[in-house]
């Protein structure tokens, strides 16, 4: 049976009640995000029931994300709370689990993918898995993606992400 970790977006919607095969997973900090009282109702009712269970990921794991979303060019799109989600997805993976993420941010379902998790979008807009670089639109400037640096060296000005690479999400 698939373990799915959930996003907020995943509890802001009715994709649980869309989807009612599977237990769930999310982090405190989702929860947390969780502002509107029918989110959160869905979200306790889902608690009361054993069906959803929150736990918070190890910092190895926090740790690994983070090398990967630098690797994508994602890490400047990530939040903490993105990062932790996708490194419990990592955990529970490592536990030999079948793991699908839920999620509407493309940032967390790209570096998701590329760290081999499954990945489920709702409003199926995730078309690519894409390694992003930056670009300057001054001077044409281009370099890895580095998420210290977004100011080009050559001529100061802030650079941009571009896609470098892209392939098929599904």
């Amino acid at each position: 049976m698939t373990l799915y970790v959930l996003d907020a977006a995943a509890l802001f919607s009715q994709w649980t009640l869309q989807n009612p095969d599977g237990s769930l997973l999310t982090t405190p900090s989702v929860l947390s995000e969780l502002v509107n009282r029918p989110s959160q109702e869905r979200a306790q009712h889902l608690i009361s029931i054993d069906r959803l269970r929150i736990d918070a990921p190890d910092p190895k794991h926090v740790k690994a994300v983070k090398k990967a979303a630098e690797h994508t060019g994602d890490l400047g799109a990530l939040s903490t709370v993105d990062i932790e989600l996708i490194a419990l997805a990592l955990q529970e993976k490592g536990r030999h689990r079948e793991v699908a993420i839920v999620s509407t941010d493309l940032s967390v379902l790209n570096t998701a993918a590329l760290l081999g998790i499954s990945i489920r979008d709702p409003r199926k807009r995730m078309k690519h898995l894409i390694r992003w670089r930056l670009k300057c639109p001054a001077c044409d400037h281009e370099e890895d993606f580095v998420a210290v640096r977004m100011e080009c060296p050559v001529c100061g000005t802030e650079m941009k992400r571009k896609a470098d690479d892209k392939r098929n999400a599904r």
